[in-house]
């Protein structure tokens, strides 16, 4: 993703205090609907300057905002963005240190926002896109006790787990993004009360190419866009070629191959090409992927990566996760209030990849973010901490 964008969609700069700029609020500790017994610490793993280690120590107690919830952690999630963050001492960002990053979390509500008691309710199990690098380090997922925005929450199912919950959160609102955000590709919404796996698609119908199958980004991006009515077009290593289709995929083909894209654009030919999403972001796949649809006439691409010069008739979008919230809020409600609830709880929506848990406890955060930047294939990197 675009990372300057990422940070700079709100005007507010990273904050390690306890209070919520949404407004006043109880601390955690003073809410009499707890029911705690005694009072709880948080403690954070913090990014204490660039490009060092992540180090355990305490974090104020978070306030709760009138449109905000608490929550009680239970699994973080690792993405590649934390630690190119960390490793490159947040080249792009606009940093206070010390910071808590973490934007993937699972676990029970400990405390509901004002306006926000129609919809959650103490205890709830939920799994949330934590706005950490947004709204500051009371929002960062890597502590105890979180502030959720609730535009990018959603309760899960009693029979799922937390860690299952975990792998989903941020890939859906960058898949979403890219799909719905009329800046990217602007794609129709997927349904609720229809399951999309048990209806057979047009062949002729509406096509989407996609990028890299395998990654987290990719994997959302694929369920979102079948849900929604597209048939999908991907590419993937041999090894994960069942996972794609599982997933919804129509055709997976292996990017390792010198004439993948020749066989892209004779199986592209001829279809209704509503665009592309790009779910690894580099240079060497945006272009690509922009060779492929300039081959066919031109179109839109929805990159995470960053937006370079193409052809004249192929147009690139940088994907701001934050920007479902921001710039057009009915996206978020859409996916995250209407469609990922009921996906959910009717089995639409997979959670994908499986998780790949490498520790416990925050201590082991760093030992996550190490184990991302060497690489995983349809795996999520993940550290429990209940």
């Amino acid at each position: 993703m675009q990372l300057l964008r990422w940070l700079s969609w709100t005007g507010y700069r990273l904050d390690t205090g306890a209070s919520s700029h949404r407004g006043a609020g109880q601390s955690v500790l003073a809410d009499p609907q707890i029911g705690l017994s005694s009072q709880p610490k948080n403690f954070a793993s913090w990014l204490q300057d660039p490009q060092t280690q992540l180090s355990v120590s305490t974090a104020p107690i978070p306030k709760c905002g009138s449109d905000d919830l608490i929550l009680k952690n239970h699994v973080v999630a690792v993405n590649p963005v934390d630690w190119k963050i960390q490793s490159t001492g947040g080249v792009g960002f606009d940093l206070e240190y010390p910071l808590i990053l973490g934007e993937d979390v699972a676990g029970e509500v400990l405390q509901v926002g004002s306006n926000l008691k129609d919809r959650f309710q103490v205890g709830d199990r939920v799994m949330a896109h934590t706005m950490g690098l947004g709204l500051g380090s009371a929002y960062g997922g890597f502590q105890l006790y979180p502030i959720l925005t609730a535009a990018t929450t959603s309760k899960i199912p009693d029979g799922m787990s937390f860690r299952d919950a975990a792998v989903l959160p941020l890939s859906i609102s960058t898949a979403a993004a890219g799909l719905f955000l009329n800046a990217s590709l602007g794609l129709a919404y997927p349904p609720t009360g229809h399951k999309a796996r048990e209806t057979q698609l047009p062949l002729d119908g509406p096509t989407l190419l996609v990028w890299g199958c395998s990654s987290s980004v990719g994997s959302s991006v694929i369920q979102l866009a079948r849900a929604a009515g597209y048939q999908v077009i991907t590419t993937a290593s041999p090894s994960n070629h069942k996972y794609c289709e599982t997933l919804g995929a129509s055709h997976v083909l292996d990017y390792h191959d010198a004439d993948v894209a020749d066989h892209l654009i004779a199986l592209l030919k001829g279809k209704k090409i509503v665009g592309a999403y790009d779910a690894i972001g580099s240079d060497v796949t945006v272009r690509q992927t922009a060779s492929i649809l300039h081959a066919l006439g031109g179109g839109k691409i929805a990159s995470v990566g960053l937006a370079p010069d193409v052809f004249s008739d192929v147009i690139v979008s940088s994907i701001s996760s934050g920007a479902i919230v921001t710039d057009e809020p009915e996206v978020a409600d859409e996916i995250w209030g209407k469609y990922v609830p009921w996906a959910l709880e009717s089995g639409e929506l997979i959670p994908s990849p499986k998780a790949l848990v490498v520790g416990k406890g925050l201590e082991d955060v760093q030992k996550g973010l190490d184990r991302q930047k060497e690489g995983v294939s349809a795996r999520k990197v993940e550290v429990l901490l209940a």
